[in-house]
């Protein structure tokens, strides 16, 4: 038996090279790498005389900070915040929150109305809501009268702070958790930012004004609170706030991980090839493809979004795998350089293509940051493969007598090489066993994985012992939530009583929402359930115009009366909650008088920030639905029949920022499919071998439904980190194959059988797959010290996905394909014990 299958073995082996067809691909390489090296210093020259125009083009590049640039035009949750906004006009909001024991005093009152006067007038603020103002507002409810001989105006008590005073202290409980707590300690200016010009009419064209003027408004109101006494703890915290701090941080992460990337990258290189030339090449391709990369964005208009600020991080990781197996073949024994570029032409092609084709795979996201990450990565990607094209061949031949430390001989792979081709030898004889298992596996994971629980909570990107956190925290314990959100009903032309009193029972509806959240953690009251959620503030002007009915001399009026007064008073907070006969005039240009005039009528909602994704969503979901119930009793027309003023509607900043991310999330599986089959099918364009392609898709998949089961187990779940390192690992993952698949198929070319074609391609490009994913997985790894989670969520899983495909590409890929090519093989193969290589 054994005699036979070492004659069958040896015939496999001298199986004449013409049986096995060389891919067309490779017949070119050598004349190309010729042609190049050749024109080496030409390249050169095309690329430093490009590199100049770019330069100049690419500072044009801008940043896009508005939220609403991260939905597709006619997403529908972009669309209900869009009609919030025209409607009611600006929607920003922010709280300047500060600590007063001596709240509701005539010091404090002066304090409040002091900082009032100076956060209203900073440029960039629409209005201001805060106890100063409620005070002159309740001066409508409570007149003042003075007489001659009556005393000093100071010395009389402030009516809004009159302890006796029944519909004083009403009017102190309508906004508590607005302008100052329930303990009447803490006060906050709720201040409305400005509508940015055309930021409803045309976003793409005019983001980079809009939120240029949000970032500088913020800016101002921060300098506010920093110049406030430190006793009274100012901070200003409110959703357009968190957006800013996020990307303030994603800018700082890109600067200092591009430069931790790169430092630790060309001291791996320095380490493990000791070749200068390596680092000045990588240097040059990194600096030349991210220029050029950042000038086809300004020319095609795309502009730096939440998840692009890492790009240089991204094009060092991805043009140091590249040159790693150029620099090693470079190396070897009567190696040249166009030599290792004819080996490699095809291999580096392919690998720059399909990580390209992963990063574009994010392109069919629904969600615009991440289109435009996908289109920026995959243009990297390609803008990769033309620097090396344009500099490889003059700077490695440089000579190395000045740029090379000293180092072993140049072929002596020894151990490395033995210990590879015993790992691949062991591999290969348990093909049967490992394949099975690898499917069983994959099948098992995938399922798990699809079950994995998705975390939308924006606050959750920030590291817990942030400042930001910290702020949120103490808003929500001292104010009741931070997260603002709202529902928009249509109103009658005139208000009436019976309109008020059916508001009020939907808001009494929404204060009763009590959800059960499973391990939700505990509110600030001990004594509620910790896995109740709740609404934790509902007020509209229903609430403001039930105080005002209670006044003698304005119970006989009507709620129109009452709601102009109240205009008069406090016009930010009536305008924003209620459209009036003017305003709407000037939208629609119909007549007050018209019955067909709609108005709208706001209902402002708070809800912890602090919420899990879960947790947030359920309450969400609740919410529509109780308000489509209430519609649903007073309208009995279809909704496909209202018009978008009639309906009834959701939204704000913090459903808009949880449907962010679990739009991201939802849309992952989509770019992993999309990336697994552009990816197969230039794989399947090089090797034409259906089974090879098959092979190397299932070892690149397999590692990251393992890295994801993996986090799920230990309790992690899908967020704004993970939703993307699908598409992104395969593209970057299947590097290791394409390489392996290549020397696989010249040495099944030179006659060799299946199994020592696999065992040895293993063992001679065993070093270099290593090399360069260990490049990659430090340059992933060093994300992991980002104090934005996302980012550092993304780059441990990349890493550690990125790690696992390295020795699944040099364990199980030769296993598999050997299975996969049983057939071909004739007989069982029976590999020699002493680790020696097959002859050629």
């Amino acid at each position: 038996m054994i005699r036979n299958k070492e004659a069958a073995t040896k015939i496999n082996e001298s199986r004449p090279p013409s049986q096995t067809a060389v891919p067309p691909l490779a017949q070119s390489a050598a004349h190309f790498a010729s042609r190049l090296v050749r024109m080496r210093v030409l390249c050169l020259v095309i690329g430093c005389l490009c590199f100049l125009p770019m330069v100049y083009y690419q500072s044009g590049l801008t940043m896009n900070r508005s939220l609403a640039a991260m939905f597709a035009d006619d997403d529908e949750a972009l669309l209900d915040y869009q009609h919030l906004q025209s409607t009611f006009g600006g929607n920003l909001v922010v709280m300047l929150v500060y600590d007063d024991d001596h709240l509701m005093t005539a010091e404090g009152l002066q304090r409040n109305h002091q900082w009032t006067e100076q956060v209203e007038s900073t440029e960039g603020v629409e209005g201001v809501l805060s106890v100063a103002k409620l005070v002159d507002a309740f001066r409508y409810l409570r007149p003042e009268f003075s007489l001659p001989f009556a005393g000093s105006s100071t010395d009389k008590p402030i009516a809004l702070f009159r302890r006796d005073d029944k519909i004083a202290e009403q009017f102190r409980d309508l906004f508590a958790g607005y302008t100052h707590s329930n303990d009447e300690t803490t006060a906050a200016i709720v201040i409305m930012l400005q509508q940015p010009s055309g930021e409803n009419e045309n976003i793409v064209t005019s983001a980079a004004e809009s939120t240029a003027d949000i970032s500088q408004t913020v800016t101002r109101l921060r300098h506010i609170a920093e110049e406030m006494p430190p006793s009274h703890r100012a901070m200003l915290v409110g959703e357009p706030v968190l957006l800013e701090d996020a990307f303030d941080l994603i800018l700082s992460d890109g600067r200092r991980l591009a430069i931790g990337t790169i430092g630790l990258l060309c001291v791996v290189i320095l380490l493990t090839l000791r070749d200068v030339r390596v680092v000045i090449l990588a240097a040059a391709c990194i600096v030349w493809s991210t220029v050029a990369t950042r000038a086809i964005m300004v020319f095609w208009g795309v502009e730096l979004s939440l998840v692009s600020a890492i790009l240089l991080a991204l094009v060092a990781v991805v043009v140091v795998a590249a040159i790693m197996h150029l620099a090693v073949r470079c190396h070897q024994t009567g190696s040249t350089i166009t030599a290792a570029i004819a080996a490699l032409a095809i291999p580096i092609t392919c690998t720059c293509l399909t990580d390209a084709a992963g990063f574009a795979a994010l392109m069919v996201s629904e969600v615009r940051p991440v289109i435009e990450f996908g289109f920026m990565t995959a243009t990297a990607a390609c803008c990769v493969l033309v620097s090396l094209a344009l500099f490889s061949p003059m700077v490695m031949s440089f000579p190395e007598k000045h740029l090379c430390f000293a180092r072993k001989k140049r072929d002596d792979h020894g151990t490395t090489s033995r210990w590879l081709r015993r790992l691949a030898m062991r591999s290969v004889k348990h093909h049967f066993g490992l394949g099975v298992t690898a499917l069983v596996i994959l099948l098992a994971t995938l399922g798990y994985v699809m079950r994995l629980e998705t975390n939308s909570s924006f606050l959750d990107n920030f590291r817990r012992n942030s400042s930001i956190v910290r702020s949120y925290a103490r808003v929500e314990e001292r104010l009741g939530g931070a997260g603002v959100w709202d529902v928009v009903l249509p109103a009658p032309s005139i208000v009436t009583p019976t309109y008020f009193e059916r508001v009020r029972e939907l808001e009494d509806q929404l204060r009763k929402i009590e959800l059960r959240v499973p391990g939700e953690p505990s509110e600030n009251d001990s004594a509620k359930d910790p896995s109740t959620v709740r609404l934790s503030k509902v007020l509209s002007l229903a609430d403001a115009d039930e105080v005002a009915r209670q006044v003698t001399m304005l119970s006989f009026v009507t709620p129109d009366v009452r709601l102009a007064g109240m205009r008069a008073a406090i016009p930010t907070f009536a305008e924003a909650l209620l459209t009036f006969p003017d305003t709407v005039e000037e939208q629609a240009g119909t007549s007050s008088d018209s019955p067909e005039m709609t108005r709208s009528l706001r209902i402002m909602l708070r809800s912890n920030e602090s919420l899990s994704g879960k947790a947030k969503a359920a309450l969400m979901n609740r919410v529509h639905d109780t308000v489509q119930a209430w519609s649903a009793e007073t309208d009995h027309r279809p909704s496909d029949n209202q018009s978008a003023a009639d309906r009834k509607i959701v939204t704000g900043y913090s459903v808009l920022m949880s449907r962010l991310v679990a739009s991201l999330i939802r849309d992952q599986w989509k770019a992993l499919g999309v990336a697994l089959a552009v990816v197969g099918l230039l794989i399947w364009g090089v090797t034409y071998r259906f089974s090879l392609t098959v092979a190397a898709l299932i070892v690149n998949t397999l590692p990251i439904l393992i890295v994801l089961s993996v986090m799920g187990i230990f309790g992690g779940q899908l967020d704004l980190g993970s939703a993307t390192i699908g598409a992104v690992s395969i593209g970057l993952s299947i590097d290791g194959s394409i390489h392996f698949l290549s020397g696989y198929q010249r040495r099944k070319a030179a006659g060799y059988s299946a199994s020592h074609a696999a065992v040895e391609s293993a063992a001679d490009l065993g070093a270099p797959i290593l090399l360069a994913s260990g490049a990659l997985v430090i340059g992933f790894a060093v994300l992991v010290t980002s104090p934005f989670v996302p980012t550092a969520t993304f780059g441990l899983l990349v890493a550690a996905t990125l790690a696992i495909s390295a020795a699944a590409n040099l364990t199980l890929l030769p296993a598999l394909v050997v299975w996969f090519e049983r057939r071909e093989d004739m007989a069982t193969q029976n590999l020699p014990d002493n680790g020696s290589p097959a002859p050629h």
